[in-house]
């Protein structure tokens, strides 16, 4: 679970002293999951300019299918989850410091990604994609119809109890489908998550396929 890092080149031995890596066969800067406890004082030299979430370098997309709202297509929609990640806080001084959450959830209102989960997403799931939300007054990744690409808002995918991403019973979260993939460093996003038994029952009931 690499991070990476954007250093300039006047400023890399300053870099190495605070834990960077220089990765030969891609000619980057990155941390390494063990020098995680330095994510502070590399903060500068993070791409993202509000990071919010750092995902394991093995993500997970669980899969569901849903009809369209408005042209009642039936559509595979997606959300974002993790089995443990990190995310930045304030400690009890109101000094930021990144907590590792050792858990599983899945992630909503997600208003930016990195640049490597995006390609990614683009590869993939392109149905995916950044739209304006009224609702939230602000810009999110969302999913689309396939065939009229009307936004399939994060409220009826999440929030309503029983909703394909918000399960009440395990023959529910047995319709959905967990599909991990492995990037080479770890991506960022800034999201949402809630815990309780709709986490439960996706992690422990939904199919488990490899890409």
């Amino acid at each position: 679970m690499s991070l990476l890092l954007n250093v300039p080149n006047a400023e890399k031995e300053h870099a190495a002293s605070m834990g960077a890596q220089w990765d030969q066969v891609s000619h980057t800067w990155y941390l390494p999951e063990d020098q995680y406890d330095r994510l502070i004082e590399v903060a500068r030299w993070i791409p993202e300019k509000h990071p919010a979430i750092i995902l394991p370098t093995e993500i997970s997309v669980v899969q569901a299918g849903r009809p369209c709202w408005k042209c009642q297509h039936n559509n595979r929609v997606i959300a974002l989850a993790g089995n443990y990640f990190y995310e930045k806080d304030m400690n009890e001084r109101d000094e930021s410091v990144w907590l590792a959450q050792d858990f599983f959830t899945v992630f909503q209102q997600v208003s930016a990604i990195s640049d490597n989960l995006q390609t990614f997403l683009n590869d993939y799931y392109p149905r995916y994609k950044r739209a304006w939300s009224n609702t939230l007054g602000n810009y999110y990744w969302s999913n689309h119809c396939e065939s009229c690409d009307s936004i399939q808002g994060d409220w009826f995918l999440f929030d309503e109890a029983g909703s394909v991403f918000n399960p009440t019973e395990r023959e529910e979260a047995a319709r959905l489908t967990i599909r991990n993939h492995t990037l080479k460093y770890a991506p960022l996003i800034d999201a949402v998550y809630s815990l309780g038994d709709h986490a439960r029952l996706i992690n422990e009931f939904a199919e488990r396929a490899d890409l």
